[in-house]
């Protein structure tokens, strides 16, 4: 529990907080201060200008993306993240107030901005917007297991190479589609009780594309609270996972010049130039891999060999996994019927086995690349 929300508990909140204990006006903080708590041990966030001090509690239900806007104002990210009702949870943390007027960064122009985009989301909610359809989800699931299904047959009743490189082909637009339905599931648009996209994300993450539920959540949801943002300092957990990608690819200069620091030298080292230089060439050809890193780090984490990322070690660390069991189950159902269906169920070569595997494999990285690409990276 962070240092807030123990000090709400009996004489501990007077230590923190004297003059809010005594009923008297709460302390307050300049945006100054609350920007030098940014790290786990010594998080501090701000809440409809409300300010909160959550160091070290990861019994957080979410996990360690709170320590994404520490030392940072969370209100919106929040309200996108959580359930009518959340807010009561976060008053034990409560340690004063932010002096608006020491908000010194955002102009007029940001301000109207956040006011539009508040406004939008409330008009959004009324509309009834974010009501998911339970029709289209079942529809999207059968159609799914269609593709899967057609792609298994494909290998088992036929013996044309052309016919195994189109199901190979198949299967990685399968893998593909099946990251949509695990993020819609496991963001839980589709159910209220959070539960059940859990478990029906366990379903679309492990058991059919080999991603381990708790490192997939624990990632986009990093990527979601600070979109394409990177760590502000070596010691911070509030950048983006997903553009964590130095040396291989940079996307902005600033990243680009982040591995300097590394060096005794304070320059970047020749592989390092070399990635950037040409990174508009290797793009494409460094996510048809995506897939193969993506497995490795899911497998490490379902069966805890490692994390993927300080956030996730911490998180591992701190609470393991939600689901240990399930998540290892299938992981291991995966890969048996992955085994299976490349190798044409037992009479392939090994070679041809490798080739069936690695063109699905790579196309499904090459498919999400034209998503990501086009949605996500795009650089000038």
């Amino acid at each position: 529990m962070g240092k807030g929300g123990e000090a709400s508990i009996g004489a501990k909140m007077a230590a923190a907080n004297p003059a809010s204990a005594s009923g008297k006006a709460p302390a307050k903080y300049t945006w100054e201060e609350v920007k030098k708590h940014i790290t786990p041990e010594d998080a501090w966030v701000v809440y409809q200008n409300k300010v909160y001090d959550v160091s070290n509690w990861h019994d957080h239900p979410g996990g360690a993306v709170i320590f994404t806007h520490a030392g940072d104002d969370m209100t919106d990210i929040f309200a996108a993240f959580h359930a009518q009702g959340s807010q009561a949870m976060i008053k034990k943390f409560f340690i004063g107030d932010l002096i608006p007027e020491s908000v010194t960064h955002k102009d007029e122009r940001q301000l109207a901005f956040e006011k539009g985009y508040r406004d939008l989301r409330a008009k959004l909610i009324m509309m009834g917007m974010f009501k998911s359809s339970k029709l289209y989800y079942a529809y999207k699931c059968l159609f799914n297991m269609g593709m899967w299904a057609t792609a298994c047959a494909m290998v088992y009743y036929s013996d044309s190479i052309a016919v195994h490189i189109g199901s190979a082909l198949l299967m990685g637009l399968f893998w593909q589609q099946c990251g949509w339905l695990a993020h819609d599931f496991l963001h839980h648009q589709v159910f209220k009780k959070r539960k059940y996209g859990d478990l029906v994300g366990v379903f679309w993450g492990d058991l059919m594309q080999g991603y381990s539920m708790q490192w997939w959540k624990n990632k986009h949801n990093g990527h979601h609270a600070v979109p394409n943002l990177h760590n502000s300092t070596a010691q911070s957990q509030d950048g983006d996972p997903d553009i964590d990608t130095m040396p291989l690819l940079a996307w902005s200069l600033k990243q680009a010049q982040s591995f300097r620091e590394l060096r005794a030298d304070g320059k970047d080292s020749p592989f390092v130039k070399f990635m950037i230089k040409w990174q508009a060439f290797t793009y494409f050809p460094i996510l048809l891999l995506a897939r193969l890193s993506w497995l490795n780090e899911s497998f490490k984490t379902a069966f805890g060999l490692g994390a993927a990322s300080a956030n996730a070690a911490l998180e591992m660390k701190r609470k393991g996994l939600q689901y240990p069991y399930l998540e290892k189950m299938g992981i291991t159902l995966h890969w048996a019927w992955v085994i299976a269906v490349s190798s044409g169920f037992g009479r392939f070569s090994v070679p041809y086995s490798l080739m069936y595997f690695l063109i699905s494999t790579c196309s499904c990285g090459l498919f999400l690349a034209l998503v990501f690409g086009l949605g996500h990276n795009g650089m000038a």
